[in-house]
């Protein structure tokens, strides 16, 4: 059971779990790229049905659980994948975008948790999946709203881990935390949702020229492959591993941010 399933990560953990012959559902608010992405699922062999779901929003949720239980019945690999990655420098970001961020970044995961998880422990066996972010582990310029959601996710990542442990529950819970990866999170604007207004008229990247410039160049070298992630998360789940940090060299920004805090020192998280 996979959320932002019709593209980017989500869509290559799908492919990738789909030669691991899992019966895969997908969920997503884009219902043309869905139709797209379980076409070439199905063409690829993989047996996939697709389901327009909105995270932000419980009901929706909760009829997808409802959905997937009674049709292939309760998932044994739940990933909370679905994410928006707005840009914004922190005090003139809209709070229409921090209602939208949180929505889709946090509650969705909640949501997911909340819908599908009692019946994984029910049944005592099964695994989440997260999907966070480097930016969980450490801050970046122009991504308040995404940093903020993003932390969220890896600090509940953890207090599910240990409820499950002290329920004693068979259940395993691993928190992905890609760095800067080739999807279309950068066009994150595409799903505004109408609910909130109309999008800001500055759009939805960092708003300063040069924070933007920065962000975009440094995302054009770094980026990684969506397929690379998902075959990295696949070896953290089958080795019932928590983190999941594919960034290619965390060590080189994660260790100054640390013993930063460590030593009550300011320490940049990476370079731009």
């Amino acid at each position: 059971m996979i959320t932002g399933g019709a593209s980017g990560i989500g869509f290559a953990i799908a492919d990738r779990l789909t030669r691991e012959e899992m019966r895969i559902v997908l969920a997503d608010v884009e219902t043309g790229p869905l139709d797209r992405a379980v076409t070439r699922l199905h063409e690829a062999g993989g047996e996939v049905i697709g389901v327009p779901t909105d995270v932000s929003d419980r009901d929706s949720v909760d009829t997808l659980a409802k959905f997937v239980t009674e049709r292939v019945g309760v998932p044994y690999i739940l990933c909370n994948n679905a994410g928006v990655g707005p840009g914004a420098i922190t005090w003139e970001t809209p709070s229409s975008v921090w209602e939208w961020v949180i929505g889709v970044n946090l509650m969705g995961v909640i949501h997911g948790i909340s819908a599908f998880v009692p019946g994984m422990v029910a049944r005592g066996e099964g695994h989440v999946v997260n999907t966070a972010s480097v930016a969980g582990l450490a801050g970046f310029p122009g991504m308040a709203a995404y940093c903020a959601t993003k932390h969220a996710v890896v600090g509940l990542s953890q207090a599910l881990q240990l409820d499950l442990e002290l329920a004693r529950s068979e259940v395993r819970v691993t928190v992905l935390c890609p760095g800067a990866t080739k999807t279309r999170m950068n066009e994150s604007g595409r799903n505004w949702p109408s609910t909130l207004g109309p999008p800001p008229p500055t759009g939805l990247l960092p708003g300063h020229p040069k924070t933007t410039e920065s962000f975009l160049e440094n995302f054009a070298a770094t980026a990684a492959d969506p397929a690379a992630v998902a075959e990295q998360l696949l070896e953290a789940v089958q080795a019932g591993r928590f983190w999941a940090v594919t960034d290619p060299d965390p060590q080189s920004w994660l260790l100054p941010h640390y013993h930063g805090i460590m030593d009550g020192t300011l320490a940049s998280s990476r370079a731009f």
